[in-house]
């Protein structure tokens, strides 16, 4: 399917004042919470969330911040992005 095709398809589902049809997202429902306490967010791959690991996270919110202890713990993206502003500055590990 091409690039015009694709977008004929695309027109045709759109709503127009007419009324036609209209698709509509259904509304985001997380499985994975955040492990750093105080965050609601989820930590779903899909809306942006990463895995890290625990000592890392240890770093920038204590050991009394992250919820659970275990090897890797899940970040929501607004946590992993203030974890990455933290450490914007100091070397990478690697080298």
């Amino acid at each position: 399917m091409g690039f015009k095709s694709r977008a004929k398809k695309r027109k045709a589902t759109t709503t127009g004042n007419d009324g036609s049809t209209e698709e509509t997202k259904a509304e985001f429902v997380g499985e994975v919470p955040c492990d750093i306490k105080g965050c609601g967010n989820w930590a779903d791959k899909k809306a942006g969330g990463r895995k890290m690991a625990y000592d890392r996270a240890v770093e920038v919110w204590g050991s009394s911040g992250v919820s659970q202890k275990v090897r890797k713990i899940s970040l929501c993206k607004p946590c992993y992005r203030t974890w990455k502003k933290e450490n914007k500055g100091q070397p990478k590990e690697w080298e």
